[in-house]
Parts: C-alpha cells; sequence; structure tokens
C-alpha cells in the first residue's frame, strides 16, 4: 500500500506543479481535477493459463465497492496535460485461496490490490460547435496488480489515443477519452516466471460534468480498461478487464 501512496503523491504533485507553473500564463489557461469514487469489477479469462496451474479453465470474476482516484487536466491553448488514476481493493471470496487442483471456489482475484495509472499530453485537432474540442493524446499507462495467490505485477506502455469534450452554456460538460497501448510489457511475477507476455491494452472514459456552485461541479460516468496477454505454455490469450461506473466532485480553476 505504500507503493499506491507513494504513487498518488509523485502524480497529485506532478499536476501541482503544473498548475503553479500555469499560473502566470495568459488568461486562456484553463484546468479541473475531480476526486471520484467506483465499485469497480475485475475479470479475468484466461483457460489455458489456468489449466496449466492445476485449476478449473474458466472465466472469473470479483468486484469492490473502495476504489478511489482523481482526474486531473490543464489546458493552454491547443496543447494539454493530464493525468488520471485509480486504486483499490476487491472483495475476498469465500473459498477464493483454495489451491487444491481443480478447486470449484478457487478465484485468482480474491481480495486483489489494483491501481491504474495515465499521465499523458493533448493537442487539439478540431474544436467546432458541434462536436466541441477533440485531441489527439500521447502519454504512459499502467496497470498494477497485487493479487492474495502470487507477488505482485504490472502491465505498462507508450499509450496513443483521442480526447473529446462538448461544453454548453452553463458550463454543463459531456467528456469522453479511448487510449490504446500496441505494446505492452509485463514485469512482476508474471515476467520473472515466464509466464506471460504483453499484447495490448485498450482504455476508454465517458463521462459528464453537472455545474453544482461556482466553480464546483458533480461527476458521473463509466470507465473501462481492457488487457490482453498471451499465455507462455501454450500460446493462449489470457484477457482481463477493469470497469465500473464512476461519481465525484470536480473543482475548475
Amino acid at each position: 500500500m505504500s507503493n499506491i501512496i507513494k504513487v498518488t503523491c509523485i502524480s497529485v504533485a506532478t499536476l501541482a506543479g503544473v498548475v503553479a507553473a500555469s499560473s502566470a500564463l495568459a488568461e486562456e489557461t484553463q484546468g479541473r481535477i475531480a476526486i471520484i469514487v467506483s465499485p469497480h469489477t475485475t475479470d479475468i479469462s484466461a483457460p489455458g493459463y489456468l489449466l496449466s496451474a492445476g485449476q478449473l479453465p474458466k472465466d472469473h470474476s470479483n468486484s469492490g465497492n473502495g476504489y478511489v482516484g482523481f482526474l486531473g487536466e490543464i489546458n493552454y491553448g491547443q496543447v494539454s496535460l493530464a493525468i488520471d488514476y485509480l486504486t483499490g481493493t476487491s472483495d475476498t471470496v469465500a473459498g477464493g485461496l483454495d489451491f487444491s487442483p481443480m478447486s470449484p471456489t478457487f478465484n485468482p482475484l480474491t481480495y486483489e490490490q489494483s491501481e491504474t495509472l495515465t499521465v499523458y499530453a493533448g493537442y487539439n485537432i478540431l474544436d467546432n460547435s458541434a462536436i466541441g474540442k477533440l485531441d489527439a493524446t500521447l502519454g504512459y499507462f499502467k496497470l498494477w496488480a497485487q493479487p492474495s495467490i502470487s507477488p505482485a505485477n504490472w502491465y505498462d506502455g507508450v499509450e496513443i489515443g483521442i480526447k473529446g469534450r462538448r461544453t454548453w452554456d452553463g458550463n454543463f460538460a459531456v467528456t469522453y477519452k479511448l487510449g490504446y497501448v500496441p505494446s505492452v510489457s509485463v514485469h512482476g511475477y508474471m515476467k520473472d516466471y515466464n509466464l506471460m507476455t504483453g499484447k495490448n491494452i485498450w482504455n476508454m472514459r465517458f463521462g459528464a460534468e453537472i455545474p453544482v456552485f461556482k466553480n464546483f461541479s458533480g461527476v458521473l460516468g463509466y470507465q473501462k480498461t481492457r488487457a490482453e496477454n498471451k499465455v507462455v505454455v501454450d500460446g493462449s490469450a489470457a484477457i482481463v478487464t477493469f470497469s465500473g461506473f464512476y461519481v465525484g466532485a470536480m473543482y475548475s480553476f
């Protein structure tokens, strides 16, 4: 958990540094930061890997209500910088740690700590009254997981994508983001024991900002990460999705 706290502090400090550096810029600079909570769900489909480990080759799912994070962004003209972060722990599954061969209750997602981090820059490529602003994005994405059944793993790489924002009178806004990591690096347990190699990761988010009072707004939306890896033992796919709705509060400056 100390690593999670460190990443959170570093990310917040980075965003704060950007904000401070931008305070001397023209009035065109705009920024916003939102604190969010989410009941996220993790799903895994890796029948080949599970069978090689002596377990039933079936899909697994687990959820948790205590995921928290933030969405931060600052804009200056056509350029934007942003940080997205989410972390939390899934529920404990009864019998999830039963490692006996072909256990009917085994669940590799029981009490799993997870976090996602995206740091990216955007450049505006379209801006009109019908669809709002559309930016091309380039950044870095990391998915980290600490299962109860093994040491931690993390998957990362360069992310390319788009993000958009349509704002109406009164500052009500709809936002969206789609990111793709075409080449994924695997670290930790899966890498050390040559169990999996990375393939690709998709990230998406769709949300709304609802003005409440002056510079404060409520936010809600849905976000999803889909990571696909290759199982070394038989070449099959291992697909993990991490998704859920979120709500929170945002401050604009």
